[in-house]
């Protein structure tokens, strides 16, 4: 029998599950961004999606001299991504459309009770990426818009691609395949 040691049990860890990128910038207004499959554990629940959610950088006056970015994690905007949202930004990402939303290509609209939502990708050929945005307002119009955005790099771009192409597969098939949840 093979002993367990510090090294092969990190080897069997699971990943995390999720992407993250970190955007800062020596002005205090950059950006994070996590994506991460959800898939429903119960049949009943049919969530199965990606979450994608945003934070903004948190002023490097509000942190201590030297010390590393840190994102508000705590104010982030959420937004949930189903199948047609991850096929609409596929379209972007694999060259076949400059913008993600429709006809319009404004971006896709998410509306719940207390607020809507604008998700924003598009090509930006001029600074050589894609180019991301939430922006966020109450349907009541007590609350300012709340707004984050980044510049995914190609590379960047590739690897999202690629999560989602892949996620895709899972969000469809995985009650199928009996894979554990």
């Amino acid at each position: 029998m093979k002993e367990h040691t510090a090294e092969t049990t990190a080897l069997r860890a699971p990943y995390p599950g999720r992407l993250v990128f970190y955007h800062p910038n020596a002005a205090g207004t950059g950006s994070a961004l996590r994506v991460e499959l959800r898939l429903s554990a119960n049949a009943y629940d049919r969530y199965d999606c990606f979450f994608l959610e945003m934070a903004g950088q948190i002023a490097a006056n509000n942190r201590k001299q030297g010390a590393p970015a840190q994102f508000d994690w705590e104010n982030r905007l959420t937004v949930k991504l189903d199948f047609n949202d991850v096929c609409e930004w596929l379209l972007v990402l694999e060259g076949r459309k400059d913008r993600a939303g429709g006809a319009t290509g404004n971006g896709l609209y998410h509306q719940t009770a207390e607020s809507s939502t604008l998700i924003e990708l598009r090509r930006d050929a001029e600074r050589g990426g894609y180019l991301l945005g939430l922006s966020r307002k109450s349907r009541d119009g007590t609350a300012s818009v709340d707004r984050r955005r980044m510049l995914l790099s190609e590379a960047e771009a590739v690897g999202l691609r690629c999560v989602f192409q892949i996620g895709l597969f899972f969000m469809v098939f995985a009650r199928n395949l009996r894979i554990s949840l």
